[in-house]
């Protein structure tokens, strides 16, 4: 009896604490980013109250807040995960309500993506063939395979299969927060397997870029970008990449972009979003129909000209 009555003061926060201490079928930096949105997101917000007083009005208001302040979809979707596996814990522990939140819908906002136009492009692959080295071949293999900065830092020689003109996606590199008390260091450097199963996938690439590895080729077990079997730091291959983009006289954007610019010209010219899809490695074809189906002015302009020579032929 004592035991419950502890249990009816626990607030929300203890109840969404209990359950990330508890859950430990994940990957360490999925952990660690849940315990960074719990603290940013949540604590301070309905976190306070008793965890049994907690109704899916307040839940409703939370995420309404959260939309006025223009919380991303991405963050806002796992908060509402977060949230709905808490409160399931709390159910079984009897310190929650058991509340119905299914028809809570995160409200979807037109996602606009940052894309180099076709003119900068042509820039930067210029400065990019400028006094060749390793770490402008791995740009360039970014800028036509759509790689993401960390899968790019965990290539190492033996997945580029140069016979046949593939690279593969085995491993990611991240840094993520330290947990152990012996490094004194705030962060470390991670491998571990990539975003999803989806994630782990075989990508054709040009005979330019394949002749441009070749000149760097390396020991099959080093990590291509640290010419070593020590790992590449991701943040180190970003500032590069800032660099790069000074140096071709253009606007600073994260590299995130050159996957997204792979996207658009991949779709421009007239690559189907399955394939593309599978290329990228996402879950599902949806998330890249709702990321890039919305055309770029420059293929919108290209299009009406396209109809008016076919009207006037």
């Amino acid at each position: 009896m004592h035991k419950l009555m502890l249990w009816e003061k626990k607030s929300f926060l203890d109840v969404v604490n209990m359950w990330v201490k508890t859950k430990n079928d994940i990957k360490i930096q999925s952990r660690q980013k849940y315990e960074q949105l719990i603290e940013r997101y949540i604590k301070g917000n309905i976190a306070g109250k008793r965890a049994k007083k907690v109704t899916a009005n307040d839940i409703i208001l939370y995420f309404n807040s959260l939309n006025e302040k223009k919380v991303s979809i991405s963050v806002q979707k796992t908060l509402l995960y977060i949230i709905k596996a808490a409160l399931k814990t709390g159910v079984k522990k009897n310190m929650c309500k058991n509340i119905d939140l299914t028809n809570l819908k995160i409200r979807k906002r037109a996602k606009q993506v940052c894309v180099l136009s076709k003119e900068s492009q042509i820039k930067l692959e210029k400065v990019l063939y400028q006094k060749p080295n390793i770490r402008k071949a791995c740009l360039l293999l970014a800028l036509y395979t759509g790689l993401r900065i960390g899968e790019v830092c965990g290539l190492k020689w033996e997945d580029i299969d140069f016979n046949n003109k593939t690279v593969t996606v085995n491993r990611t590199i991240e840094r993520i927060y330290n947990e152990n008390p012996n490094i004194k260091s705030k962060t470390i450097l991670i491998e571990s397997t990539p975003k999803s199963e989806t994630s782990i996938r075989t990508i054709p690439i040009s005979n330019f870029i394949i002749d441009y590895l070749l000149k760097f080729k390396g020991s099959n077990e080093d990590f291509i970008l640290s010419k070593s079997k020590s790992l590449y730091d991701p943040r180190q291959f970003r500032r590069f990449f800032e660099r790069i983009m000074k140096k071709a006289n253009l606007k600073y954007t994260n590299f995130h972009t050159l996957r997204h610019t792979f996207a658009t010209r991949s779709l421009e010219s007239k690559m189907d979003f399955k394939t593309l899809s599978e290329i990228l490695g996402h879950s599902s074809v949806d998330i890249t129909i709702n990321l890039y189906a919305h055309p770029s002015d420059e293929f919108k302009k290209t299009s009406i000209e396209n109809l008016v020579e076919y009207m006037m032929a």
